[in-house]
């Protein structure tokens, strides 16, 4: 192979992966950079100020008995917990990802509810790309709830 066509194909290689980062690994990581504190009361907030129950449901086979869930949810203090939109849920799997989520312990294996104006249930599904990871969303005609607030 030439040396032009060498070079193209790196240019075109780096163009693809700009911006692409490579997770941590865990005994690297500092738990100041951590998005998500353990409140110790079955939430944790992340550092945008929005708070997640810990504890993840049962799985519930319609959008009514979400909903109904979140409606009659009393956490730690709290009752207006609510259905997290798609892409909260999205941002939360990229923070568990990057190994930023520091002593939280949310399990998020699964299909979630969430609502962007209509409830639907599916899950963010990660896949290696450029060292880093993409996301994918799969829709599912059950899930969990894992409520939040505000």
């Amino acid at each position: 192979m030439n040396m032009v066509k060498f070079c193209v194909i790196i240019a075109v290689i780096s163009l693809f992966c700009q911006g692409c980062t490579t997770a941590s690994s865990p005994g690297s990581r500092e738990q100041d950079k951590a998005k998500l504190v353990d409140m110790g009361n079955g939430i944790c907030q992340q550092s945008n100020g929005l708070m997640w129950q810990v504890e993840r449901t049962e799985v519930f086979a319609s959008a009514q008995e979400a909903d109904d869930y979140v409606d009659n949810l009393k956490l730690g203090d709290h009752n207006d917990w609510r259905l997290p939109s798609k892409e909260e849920l999205y941002d939360l799997c990229y923070i568990f990802e990057m190994k930023l989520e520091g002593q939280c312990p949310l399990n998020l294996k699964g299909s979630y509810w969430s609502s962007n104006g209509k409830t639907q249930a599916g899950a963010w599904e990660s896949y290696p790309l450029c060292g880093g990871s993409d996301f994918q969303y799969f829709k599912s005609k059950s899930g969990r709830v894992r409520a939040v607030r505000p």
